[in-house]
């Protein structure tokens, strides 16, 4: 008896994720069979934004635009917690607005925390390096 009730209870997500993957392996083959099958000189080139590629350009990225990217995440998710307690307002009553209050309050200070710091200047990141490029280049060009 407790067997049956499990399966009932798991059935729909088991149907959802069987129903998904079929989707999946039905779109992977669709594109396969219907795609173009242009053999070009040009298709295994690289190019960004249209432009196609002259040299072997070897330019380096700093990683905080990885923090850019970690920083929008986080307040992201932050915000989905924020419209979860939105729709349960209602249940949640004002035991559940104090504590939404917290979280925002936490979230000010931790977002005054990164300005301060200055996490957030591009700016101010890149000016030591361009700094060094430029007493390089006046070096050479005396």
């Amino acid at each position: 008896m407790e067997l049956t009730r499990q399966i009932n209870e798991i059935w729909p997500i088991a149907a959802y994720f069987i129903i998904l993957v079929a989707m999946l392996i039905f779109m992977m083959l669709l594109s396969y069979f219907l795609g173009p099958k242009t053999k070009a000189a040009a298709k295994d080139t690289p190019y960004e934004s249209g432009i196609i590629s002259v040299d072997n350009n070897k330019t380096r990225f700093g990683n905080h635009f990885f923090l850019y990217a970690i920083f929008f995440v986080i307040f992201d998710l932050e915000t989905i917690f924020l419209f979860a307690w939105v729709i349960a307002f209602d249940e949640v009553g004002w035991l559940g607005f104090i504590e939404a209050s917290i979280f925002i309050l936490i979230l000010l200070v931790a977002l005054i925390y990164l300005v301060r710091v200055g996490a957030l200047e591009l700016k101010h990141r890149h000016q030591p390096h361009r700094l060094q490029q430029f007493y390089k280049q006046s070096k050479e060009q005396s």
